[in-house]
Parts: C-alpha cells; sequence; structure tokens
C-alpha cells in the first residue's frame, strides 16, 4: 500500500511585501491630476489632446515648450487626416497650458 503525502501550500514569506510594493509602484506612477478639471479649458484639452493620447500634466512643459507642442500636433493631426483645432479651440487650449505651464505664474 502506497500511502500519499498531503499536499502542502508553500509559503512565500515575501510575497505580501512584494505585492504591497508592486501596488506602490503602481500608484506612484499613476498621472498627476489636470488643474482646473471642471473647467471648460481642461475639458476641452482632455477631449481634444487625449483622443489620440494620453494627456501631459501641463506643468510638464514651459509656454514655448507647449508652443512647441502645439505646431508639431498641428501638423502630425493633418498628416493623420485628423480635424484640426478650431483656432477658438487652439487659443483656449493655449491659455489653459499658460496659466499651468512650468514655471507659470
Amino acid at each position: 500500500m502506497s500511502q500519499t503525502m498531503p499536499t502542502r501550500r508553500r509559503r512565500f514569506p515575501g510575497a505580501a511585501a512584494l505585492l504591497a510594493a508592486g501596488l506602490l509602484a503602481a500608484c506612484a506612477g499613476a498621472p498627476t491630476p489636470l488643474p482646473e478639471p471642471d473647467g471648460a479649458d481642461a475639458r476641452l484639452y482632455a477631449d481634444r489632446c487625449g483622443a489620440c493620447h494620453s494627456v501631459p500634466h501641463p506643468g510638464r512643459h514651459t509656454l514655448p515648450e507647449w508652443d512647441h507642442m502645439l505646431d508639431r500636433m498641428d501638423r502630425v493631426m493633418a498628416e493623420r487626416r485628423v480635424p484640426p483645432l478650431e483656432p477658438g479651440e487652439r487659443a483656449a487650449i493655449r491659455a489653459y497650458l499658460a496659466r499651468h505651464a512650468r514655471g507659470a505664474k
């Protein structure tokens, strides 16, 4: 007669710590909320720019860098046949970025 040994669950003493560290790292990589999240300019920025890619925080760049990015996005949108920003949309997005750009105020 052969006897089978009861199966024992293996325990990894560091598993809980490893899981906690992973969750903490995931939270640390979460995007920073946009300033004025309920404002019309913030919503426009999130809607139009977020339609194709993740929306960077306005404080990520200086206003001259944002101006360069807006020009670049005009070209990319034209290449991809995405409807361009209307002049009023562009002005509102630029004003929003200007208020919250790195080094503003």
